[in-house]
């Protein structure tokens, strides 16, 4: 007689699915206003919202890669630590001054910028580098989905994305109408994104153990590295879309 396993529990994956669509959309309603706040433009605005997706495309295959080496659990948690950084950083942004600053230097002449603007950058240039967390929360599901299984729990997946994208643009709205404009939204954000912190602690099991092998070959190239983070920027919009 076959004796059933068990399967891990979900809630954490389904967690960090959730987190990082939410991160992602609900930025979405006030990031524009935050801009023209600290005396942004259109074109500051355009490249600040580039700047998770592009970063995400240079840090995704390399996390990916980190967790077929170490493990998925602790890739997962240095993901979701950038992305609580992350969030920290953008509300401390939120509460500096819009005070402009200038530069001189030579050959190129005087150039202004306005602190809280660098430090969203910086902000969401680290939640873009270290935001591998949906992909390798997707390896983890394949790592722990038999074949009767697996179309359930990718199921259960997308739901949980799909809530993300909805709910972040939900709350931006609501929390975001009070007095404290976009610092309330913020502040969920990085709530929960602690929340799913403290559950891949104490809930998640590692699927995958430490690999003693170097899975990286010798004539890896740059454009292979580039155009496996393609695939799986391409992947992760279909996988929304769908």
């Amino acid at each position: 007689m076959t004796s059933l396993v068990k399967q891990p529990s979900l809630f954490p994956l389904l967690l960090v699915n959730f987190v990082g669509t939410l991160g992602f959309s609900i930025v979405l309603p006030f990031l524009v206003f935050v801009v023209m706040k600290f005396g942004g433009n259109a074109i500051v605005y355009g490249l600040l919202a580039a700047t998770y997706p592009a970063f995400q495309l240079i840090g995704a295959p390399i996390l990916g890669k980190w967790s077929d080496i170490y493990g998925r659990k602790k890739v997962l948690l240095l993901s979701n630590i950038g992305t609580a950084v992350g969030w920290i950083l953008f509300l401390f942004a939120l509460l500096l001054p819009a005070e402009k600053s200038s530069i001189d230097i030579v050959f190129f002449g005087t150039f202004v910028f306005i602190l809280p603007l660098l430090i969203l950058f910086l902000a969401r240039a680290i939640d873009g580098i270290t935001g591998g967390n949906i992909s390798i929360a997707n390896a983890y599901l394949a790592d722990i989905s038999s074949d009767s299984t697996r179309s359930k729990n990718f199921g259960k997946m997308a739901i949980s994305s799909n809530l993300g994208f909805i709910l972040g643009p939900a709350l931006a709205g609501i929390l975001g109408g009070t007095i404290y404009g976009a610092i309330l939204p913020v502040l969920a954000a990085l709530v929960l994104s602690l929340v799913t912190l403290l559950a891949i602690v104490l809930l998640l099991k590692e699927s995958k153990p430490p690999s003693n092998e170097i899975l990286v070959p010798e004539e890896t190239t740059v454009r292979k590295v580039f155009f496996t983070g393609m695939q799986g920027l391409l992947f992760n919009c279909n996988y929304y879309k769908a």
